[in-house]
């Protein structure tokens, strides 16, 4: 993922976040703190989540690698 993709995403989880009536709302409540901690996870989410696909991908690379070479 880029800066540019986590960017995006980041910004579309925040909106559903922050929609008015929507699921975060309707089960946490308006609570602007509330809000802010869940921004803060998602941004963490997103980096975890990101780092992992590159393991994988990276793993996933090298083993077709040595496969090639056998």
């Amino acid at each position: 993922m880029n800066r540019l993709d986590y960017a995006l995403l980041l910004e579309e989880v925040e909106k559903e976040l922050a929609m008015p009536g929507g699921n975060f709302e309707a089960l946490y409540g308006g609570d602007p703190k509330a809000l802010e901690q869940a921004r803060y996870v998602a941004a963490v989410a997103l980096v975890a989540a990101d780092r992992l696909y590159s393991r994988i991908t990276k793993q996933e690379f090298e083993l077709r690698e040595k496969d090639e070479h056998f």
